[in-house]
C-alpha cells in the first residue's frame, strides 16, 4: 500500500496548523512526524486515518483504490486520547477489540495479552492498571491488528526502559507489509527504525 499526501493543510477558525504537505508512505517502512506540542502532529495523523478532514490538499490511499470513507478498515490506532473501556478486565477488552479488528494470522486473545506482558492481570478491570500496563495493551491491540496501515502517538510514553525495547523489538517484527506512521516527542526512544521523519517546524507557510 501507498498513502500519497498533496499540499495537506488544516486551519482552524483562522488559525492554519500547518500548510502544504507533500510526502508519500510505504509499506514496510517507518515513518516519524516530529515538532513542538501544538504543532499539529496528532492533527496530521487524524487526517491520515481519514478522521480529521484536511481544509486543504489531497490523500490518496493506494493510487485512489482505496475511499477516504473507507481507510478505517485498514487502519489500527494507539494514541494518548483514545480510551478503552475503563470497566472491562484487560481479557474482555481484548476479545473485544478482536471482534471489530481481526488480529494478525496465527494471534488470538491469549497471545496479544500475553504480548504485553498482563497475563497474570489478564482479570482485572482496566482501571486498576497502571498507566504503563494500560499503554502496553493499547500498543499491543493496535500493533496486533491485522491492519496494512499503525498509526502511533506517542507509544512510549509511560513505559519505561524495558518496555521502550519491547515497543521497538515488537514494532521490527510486525511492521512487514505495513505502513507504521509514529507522531513522537522522544525520537530517540520512539523513531529508531525510521526511514523518513517529518518535523512539522520546518515547515513553511
Amino acid at each position: 500500500m501507498e498513502i500519497a499526501l498533496h499540499n495537506i493543510g488544516k486551519r482552524y477558525e483562522t488559525n492554519w496548523i500547518f500548510r502544504g504537505i507533500s510526502t508519500s508512505f510505504q509499506s514496510g517502512n517507518i515513518y516519524g512526524i516530529t515538532g513542538h506540542n501544538g504543532s499539529g502532529k496528532s492533527t496530521l495523523l487524524q487526517i491520515i486515518s481519514g478522521f480529521v478532514t484536511p481544509t486543504e490538499g489531497t490523500i490518496n490511499y493506494d493510487n485512489g483504490s482505496i475511499a477516504v470513507e473507507e481507510i478505517y478498515k485498514y487502519c489500527s490506532i494507539a494514541t494518548p486520547y483514545l480510551e478503552l473501556p475503563h470497566e472491562f478486565t484487560v481479557k474482555e477488552t481484548v476479545v473485544l477489540q478482536e471482534k471489530f479488528k481481526p488480529f494478525q494470522p496465527g494471534m488470538d486473545s491469549q497471545t496479544v495479552i500475553s504480548l504485553c506482558g498482563l497475563e497474570a492481570h489478564q482479570n482485572k478491570s482496566l482501571q486498576k492498571l497502571s498507566s504503563g500496563m494500560l499503554q502496553r495493551l493499547k500498543l499491543a491491540l493496535a500493533i496486533a491488528a491485522d491492519s496494512q496501515v499503525l498509526l502511533l502517538d506517542e507509544p512510549c510514553a509511560n513505559l519505561d526502559s524495558t518496555w521502550t525495547a519491547w515497543f521497538n523489538n515488537t514494532l521490527n517484527q510486525t511492521r512487514q507489509n505495513r505502513i507504521v506512521v509514529i507522531c513522537s516527542n522522544d525520537p530517540e526512544r520512539e523513531l529508531k527504525s525510521a526511514i523518513q521523519i517529518l518535523d512539522l517546524e520546518s515547515v513553511k507557510y
